[in-house]
């Protein structure tokens, strides 16, 4: 009996426009899945922001100035392109809705989930997890416990929070 192979070089068709536009889409009433959205992008956001080590403490000189030999040094150790890279790095930084919209969820969990201090740890910290890429096996990995148990509580603790924002009649955004 033989078997047939086929190898599919060329990529998947798809449009990631459509993606995009089709995430961006809001439910017509708030439900759990969209409050976990809606928290981990608060999340990502709060990350974004320029914070100080010192409140009010900004330096206004380079952190090291480069003499020649240094620049020579680090081009024979093939470094001078990643010193390169971090100087001309450019941060972007939120907008002003994406601030505003940050600080209305981020209040969230300790507003509806008050009693519940368990869905409260679970919440912020899966939401945490996702604005940075990662899943509940990170939270578990970092805090103990098990991922599914961390997913489980992060969902019933958006669910409530979902029932919460439609009981006080907030607009989904």
């Amino acid at each position: 009996m033989e078997c047939i192979l086929i190898r599919r070089d060329d990529p998947l068709k798809f449009n990631p426009l459509e993606d995009a536009a089709m995430d961006d889409i809001a439910p017509s009433v708030w439900n759990g899945p969209h409050v976990g959205k809606r928290l981990c992008e608060a999340m990502r956001t709060l990350r974004m922001l320029p914070m100080r080590a010192v409140a009010g403490y900004c330096g206004a000189w380079p952190a090291y100035a480069y003499e020649w030999e240094d620049l020579l040094a680090q081009q024979e150790q093939g470094e001078l392109e990643k010193t390169q890279r971090m100087q001309n790095r450019a941060r972007l930084f939120p907008s002003y809705s994406d601030v505003t919209r940050m600080e209305i969820a981020i209040y969230w969990p300790a507003h509806f989930l008050a009693q519940a201090e368990h869905l409260m740890r679970a919440v912020n910290l899966v939401a945490l997890a996702h604005s940075m890429e990662r899943d509940s096996e990170w939270v578990a990995g970092e805090r103990g416990g098990y991922a599914d148990k961390w997913r489980q509580r992060h969902d019933k603790g958006c669910e409530i929070i979902a029932s919460g924002l439609r009981a006080d009649m907030l607009p989904v955004f």
